[in-house]
């Protein structure tokens, strides 16, 4: 290992306890020759990340097989053991590994043969210090989302096989239950109608307007405050009204279910996250799409499916905290795509219930946080029916819809969080038809 107390006076940006989305560990520097051993350090020092240097290929698998690395900074060219017989070595003892490389060849048939290593991305030499620092940044954000990816295979299985027995359970006490069923229901619309605008503030104005109305003769004069709630409140009803319209649009149309690449249900996310893009930028959020580059088929309603992402978004984004990270990643598990959305939840009264009350938040009407007016043009269907149009929606697609609270380990700060999670099942055969 090879170290350098050099100083290029590149100035120092943040320190890596101020990026919580980062791995811990030191980015591993694979260079010989001095002056880019460092420069590369300087970069790394300059975005908050440690390092750790090694001359050669063999040097650099030797640390490896010691500690653990956030990436590996590798050049091509070295001597006793190159980059690429590094990388290929490296590969066998850790799969996930994440490489970034340096060529000084800029060929297009050379960045193929380099990125068909398996690599994360290349730099050209001469190396320039804005585009270096911008290359190691994105890496280490791809690093954070494969861990976060990683964790969630593990936690999803768990899950998935906790949820099943809770469904086969909760089937098999479906008929004795169905009185209690439709009380729940009842209860939590008339719970519902009374959180917010609508109905309930429209009763509480009237009242208040038949206290203080004032008779002209011809009739009665009314406070232009009074009017204009009265009015507001309206236009809440007019929408719960269509919402309801649209729930049951959904419940009466058939659902044709067609064979389906998985990377056409991914295309929609984008275009769903822009319609989200004033709200996203008031509550001051970072979103991450999946990075995904399996493809599998899948028998889809993509109408359907479409608006099922919709409101896992809207809900996420809903209930976010402010200047927090709403990501969204996919895995594939135990024969089932999985797609999942992670948003950190606001710390208020109404996240103490969560825990407690996970598993109702698909029960028609059923709301623990009360509606949240700025987004209240955003929701398809309002009257906390969304989740349980997304359950719906993903039954009649063979598959599985689970929301849960859980706890961010993968932040700075252990924080409590909510994954709303859907289960497609992999088709193995193409061009299936059916409804």
């Amino acid at each position: 290992m090879v170290e350098s107390n050099l100083n290029l006076n590149i100035p120092t940006k943040a320190k890596a306890t101020e990026h919580p989305r980062r791995p811990k560990e030191p980015i591993l520097i694979i260079e010989d020759k001095k002056e880019n051993q460092v420069l590369l350090e300087a970069i790394c020092k300059r975005i908050g990340m440690e390092t750790e240097i090694a001359c050669d290929g063999k040097v650099a698998l030797e640390m490896a097989a010691k500690h653990l690395y956030s990436l590996y900074l590798v050049d091509l060219m070295m001597p006793v053991l190159d980059g690429r017989s590094f990388i290929q070595e490296q590969k066998k003892r850790e799969p996930n590994a994440v490489f970034v490389v340096q060529t000084a060849i800029d060929q297009t048939d050379e960045i193929i043969e380099v990125m068909k290593l398996g690599v994360y991305d290349y730099l050209l030499k001469p190396l320039h210090v804005e585009i270096v620092a911008d290359r190691l940044e994105k890496a280490l954000e791809y690093v954070y989302l494969k861990r976060m990816e990683s964790v969630l295979i593990d936690e999803e299985s768990k899950e998935l096989k906790s949820q099943l027995e809770w469904l086969n359970y909760k089937e098999s006490h479906r008929k004795t239950n169905e009185i209690n069923s439709e009380l729940h229901s009842i209860l939590n619309l008339k719970t519902t109608l009374m959180q917010g605008s609508g109905l309930g503030s429209m009763s509480t104005i009237i009242d208040s307007i038949q206290q203080m109305k004032v008779d002209s003769g011809n009739g009665y004069l009314v406070n232009k405050e009074f009017w204009d709630l009265l009015y507001e409140n309206h236009e809440h009803n007019i929408s719960m009204m269509k919402g309801l319209d649209h729930a049951v649009d959904v419940i009466q149309t058939d659902t044709i279910l067609k064979s389906t690449k998985s990377e056409n249900l991914l295309q929609i996310l984008p275009t769903i996250i822009d319609s989200f893009s004033k709200e996203i930028n008031e509550k001051e959020l970072k979103v991450n799409l999946p990075i995904v580059k399996q493809s599998v088929y899948l028998d889809l309603d993509i109408e359907s499916l479409k608006l099922a992402l919709y409101e896992i978004i809207t809900n996420g984004l809903k209930y976010s905290k402010r200047k927090s990270h709403f990501d969204i990643f996919v895995t594939f598990v135990d024969g089932y795509f999985c797609l999942s959305a992670k948003n950190n939840i606001i710390e208020d009264e109404y996240a103490k219930q969560l825990t407690q009350f996970e598993k109702k938040l698909v029960e028609p009407f059923y709301r623990i946080h009360p509606p949240v007016e700025s987004f209240h043009s955003k929701e398809k269907f309002s009257l906390g029916l969304g989740l349980t149009m997304v359950d719906f929606i993903l039954h009649r697609h063979n598959g599985m819809f689970f929301i849960r609270n859980a706890i961010d380990h993968t932040i700075e700060v252990k924080a409590d969080c909510i994954i709303a999670e859907i289960f497609l099942p992999i088709q193995n055969n193409k061009g299936t038809k059916h409804e």
